[in-house]
């Protein structure tokens, strides 16, 4: 048997430390507990964010019984609380719409930790949620953290959640050069790129007619995760082989015309 009848003498105030730092060790093991819970029904990220947000809650109800025990009247301390609530409350309207937004981020799911997205002008992989905020890596590697609130009213695009993306190039050629062999050379350049996606087919006409040049669009789609690397380097093999088949790349003119 252990004796405990010396912490008989003990004050109130450290039964009700024991209690707070017990309560916050049992209170982290269950955020564990229900996280693994929380995964088999929502998205990584998501179930995360929701067992952190229950810590917090639960961690708030252990530190109300801890200053209970401890000889602190709740009734007295919810009446001052009451008063500076509502100083507060004007200061703590950004944090109660950052969580709020938060939790219609979860209901929503626009996108999970690892996502590959773009929030607004800020574009990067997804790395946290938190109840207040998302971190992101953006694409030349500094960390930025957003609030919710801003997340949630920005347009979203998941660049991840797609099989395939399409990009898009405009060339332009001179009016001296052959714009059938040039539409024909880069429909065999796509058509030799073995990361060019053959349905939706690539589609190569003439768009326009510029001061200087003939405009011709190309357009095709690729697997998500080649579509950068694709896209950087089919315009070198489209430039080169233009310039091997004779077609030529005008520079781009301006006339200036003083007068006297």
């Amino acid at each position: 048997m252990i004796d405990l009848s010396f912490l008989q003498g003990l004050p109130d105030v450290v039964y009700g430390i024991l209690l707070f730092f017990v309560g916050m060790i049992v209170v982290k093991r269950m955020e564990k507990l229900l996280e693994k819970g929380f995964n088999r029904r929502m998205p990584k990220g998501a179930a995360k964010s929701m067992a952190r947000l229950t810590y917090y809650g639960l961690l708030f109800l252990v530190a109300l019984l801890a200053l209970e025990v401890g000889g602190v009247r709740l009734d007295s301390l919810l009446v001052a609380g009451g008063i500076i609530g509502i100083a507060l409350g004007f200061a703590s309207q950004k944090t109660v719409s950052n969580l709020i937004s938060g939790l219609f981020l979860y209901v929503d799911r626009p996108f999970d930790i690892g996502d590959s997205v773009e929030i607004g002008s800020v574009g990067g992989i997804v790395i946290d949620i938190t109840p207040l905020s998302t971190r992101l890596r953006t694409w030349d590697g500094p960390v930025v953290r957003m609030p919710n609130e801003k997340v949630f009213t920005a347009e979203i695009k998941n660049l991840k959640k797609v099989e395939a993306r399409r990009f898009e190039y405009k060339i332009g050629v001179s009016y001296e050069s052959d714009v059938d062999r040039a539409i024909a050379t880069i429909r065999k350049v796509l058509g030799d790129e073995v990361y060019v996606l053959k349905d939706p087919a690539p589609t190569v006409y003439m768009s326009g007619l510029l001061d200087s040049a003939i405009e011709i669009t190309v357009r095709a789609w690729t697997p998500t995760s080649k579509n950068f690397t694709v896209k950087a380097g089919i315009l070198k093999s489209m430039y080169d082989s233009l310039k091997k088949a004779g077609v030529k790349i005008p520079a781009p003119r301006l006339e200036v015309r003083l007068k006297r």
